[in-house]
Formats: C-alpha cells, structure tokens, sequence
C-alpha cells in the first residue's frame, strides 16, 4: 500500500472507532477481515498508527483545542499526530494527503495553518493538565493520584508504551531450551528469557507465533508474565484438585495443568460455552485434556457448583474486572469504563469472592486475582473479605515464592501480603494477587 493510503485506513478506523466506542481490537478485526488483500506489513503499520492515537488521544485533543482547530476526527487527529510524534515536514504530508486513488482528500488551508502552528511542537506541553498528561479521564486521574502520588507519571508512561510478546512454555510438552530451539528453527531471534516466570519467554512485537511448529505442537502459550506469576502463586501440586472458577480461553488453566505434570483434576468454570471451547482446544493441543474438566455454569451460584462446597485444595478466583492493567495491549480501555462500571464490577466480584470462598478445604487456598489497576477492585474488596471471613487468613507471597517479584509500593500497602504488578515496576500487565488460606476459626459462611 502507499504511504498515503495506508494514512487513510487510519483514519476510516479512528472514525469508526470514536463513532461506535467498540472495543479497539474488534474494530481493527472486522476492517481487516472485510480486507483480506491487505498484506501483514500494512497491517502491522496501520495496527500501531490507530493505537498510537487512542494513546495519545488527550495530548492531540489539547493540541487541537490549543490551536483553535474545531475538527477532532481522525483527520485532524493524524495530521497532529505525524507533526508531533512523527516530526513530519508540512511537504511529507502533502505528500501523502494527494487525493489519489485510496489516499486522503488534499490538505486544504486551515489543516496547513494546523500543520505551521504545529511544527517544532512536541506531544507534551507544560500547559497541559494532569490528566491530560497521563493520558487520562479525569475521574480515573484522581483516583491514580491517590494510589500512586508523584509516581502517576512514570505508572502511566509504561503503560502507555506498547507490550512485547511474552510466552509460557508447556513443560508438559518441553523444556525452556526445546521451545527456544524450535522458535530459532523457525526463524525467530530475540529471544530472551523473562525475568521472574520460570518458564516464560519474551519476543519483540510483530511474531506471527500461530504459524509456528512450538505453538502448532503445543510446547508454548501465548501468555503475559503477570498471568504466569498468578498461575505461580496458586502453587499447584501434582495430585490436587482445583477449581479455575472464571476459567474463560482457559490461559491459566493450562499453566496450572503444568505445573501439576498433568496429574491430578482441574475443574474450569465459565459461564460463556464459547470461552470454554476454546480452553477444550488449547488443552487438547497442550496434552493436558485428560486432567482438565471444563463446565458452563449458570453464574457463582450454580447449584451443580454448590454441591462443590468445601472440596478444593486450590480455588483460583481470576474475576471479571475493569482491565485497565492492560491498557498497555487495550489503550482505549481508559476512555471506555466509567466510575458506574467499576461499581458493578466491585458487587459480582464481592459474590464471586464468597462463592469461591465456600469450595475451599481446610487447609486449602483462595487465590483472588484482576488484571485491574483500581483499588476498589483490589485492596479495598479483600479487606472487606477480610473483615467477614475470620475462617481464612492471608498467605503471603513472599512465603510461596520467596524468589518472586516484590508488589508495587504504594500508600497503605508497604506490608502487606498481596501482590501489585505494574509494567513501570516489573515489565508486566498491570496485575493483582492475594492468597487466602482456610483454617479452622471463624464463621465459615
């Protein structure tokens, strides 16, 4: 594709992007899917020009605003764009807006006034509010704030830098080393080792690894670290019995399944049939489909569930959250949940948290897990959990995984025994772990 046209598919997704608010990824399949002749380069450059905008979609706003520009289309919006991130001269552009066939319309007078008023400019500005600065609304600023204080900065910057591509090796199937000979077989370099998972991998952007003999085989899963440490600290053994209560695609499923050697029964729940097909192929293409039982249930008070109570060794509570710790592979996520949103989130985890409380032995362990950023999600629902349940007490991590990484420092949470990932501080999605063990006090509700 030429430059230009490929600037004009950007802006066709920006458009319908900002015109449905749909989840970004589902927008960028259903335009390459009606576009099966675009090749993977374009592909690839258009991907990362539409995400860069969701990215920097304050600090472009403001610019607009400053500039006394009245459109805020993804015209505008890429024209802001490759003067200010790309360092583009007005003739660069010009250049690509030539109204050829698939090209962007000629830039008319007041996008070259845009363009002048721009040029030398960078995407910061000193006049720029907090949350513009952090790239976000303004409620979600003011709660960040009080989390992270002077270090929002810094949080936000790293997770509004792209992820790479992180791996989990199947050991039921291989070593570490087998997966990273089979991935150089296929012509695949850069390989390094990441570093708290044990057996995760790590590979630039732009790996097709769907095409590869490690993932038709089974030997790796496509998995960030920050769920391969979750899957670490549920500390499986060969021989137990856990309950993946919100299995979904089944990721942590099959992490569980290897850590165990694929001995022993790993029930994975989810209320979406499809979620759970997809979790039976991956674990027939893992060689762990004779450990792994999956079953749709109805919601946490499935009564067949119910019948559960008290069974367990490990119940791993990967709830449905906000998932604005992976804003990093989802950046229009921020501009996409509200204050309501995580309220309604916070009351079915809350049910969640009871019900999956109730299929623990004794002795046994809860694992409570989001890939969320927000204290309300996390730190403040399992105080509460807390609060309610003297039958369970904190395990923490430290204890299971000595080794491992150290939570994120924030006020409030220096001592304690859960875990806060952030890419800022360890490489990783932004990720939330706390483990529970039951004993023989308490209420026991």
């Amino acid at each position: 594709m030429k430059p230009g046209a490929r600037i004009a598919a950007v802006i066709e997704l920006y458009d319908s992007w900002t015109q449905t608010r749909d989840d970004a990824d589902r927008v960028i399949s259903g335009y390459f899917g009606n576009r099966r002749y675009i090749g993977g380069g374009d592909r690839r450059e258009i991907s990362e020009r539409f995400y860069n905008l969701i990215r920097h979609q304050a600090r472009l706003g403001w610019w607009l605003a400053e500039c006394g520009y009245e459109f805020q289309d993804g015209r505008a919006r890429i024209i802001a764009e490759l003067v200010l991130q790309d360092k583009r001269k007005a003739a660069d552009i010009s250049d690509m807006f030539n109204g050829d066939e698939f090209c962007p319309n000629p830039l008319h007078p007041a996008e070259n006034h845009l363009i002048n008023k721009l040029t030398g400019k960078t995407l910061d500005h000193d006049g720029q509010s907090g949350a513009v600065k952090t790239e976000l609304p303004k409620w979600l600023y003011a709660e960040l704030l009080k989390l992270h204080h002077e270090n929002l900065p810094a949080e936000m910057a790293a997770y509004n830098k792209p992820a790479k591509l992180d791996l989990r090796v199947n050991r039921l199937k291989g070593t570490v080393e087998d997966a990273i000979k089979s991935l150089e077989a296929d012509g695949i370099h850069n390989i390094e080792k990441i570093p708290y998972a044990p057996n995760g991998l790590r590979l630039p952007l732009g790996v097709n690894m769907l095409v590869t003999a490690a993932y038709k085989d089974g030997l790796i899963e496509i998995q960030d670290e920050a769920s391969q440490i979750c899957v670490r600290l549920v500390d499986a053994k060969p021989g137990m019995h856990i309950l993946d209560m919100c299995a979904g695609g089944g990721g942590k499923t099959l992490g569980l399944a290897s850590d165990m050697r694929g001995k022993g029964r790993i029930l994975a729940c989810d209320t979406h049939g499809g979620r759970l097909d997809n979790s039976r192929k991956r674990a027939k293409r893992a060689g762990a489909g004779d450990c792994i039982q999956q079953r749709i249930i109805a919601d946490e008070r499935d009564s067949w569930l119910r019948n559960k109570s008290g069974f367990f060794d490990r119940v791993l509570l990967d709830v449905p959250c906000s998932g604005l710790g992976t804003l990093r592979r989802n950046p229009a996520l921020r501009w996409r949940i509200g204050q309501r949103d995580i309220r309604l989130l916070m009351a079915q985890q809350s049910k969640l948290l009871k019900a999956g409380a109730a299929k623990v032995t004794k002795g046994g362990r809860l694992i409570y897990a989001t890939c969320s950023i927000m204290p309300e999600e996390n730190e403040r629902l399992i105080e509460t959990f807390m609060r309610d349940r003297k039958d369970f007490k904190p395990v923490p991590v430290s204890e299971i995984w000595p080794e491992g990484p150290k939570s994120v420092p924030v006020p409030g949470g220096k001592d304690k025994p859960w875990l806060r990932l952030s890419p800022n501080e360890h490489g990783t999605d932004g990720f939330f772990v706390a483990v529970f063990e039951r004993t023989t006090k308490g209420n026991g509700k």
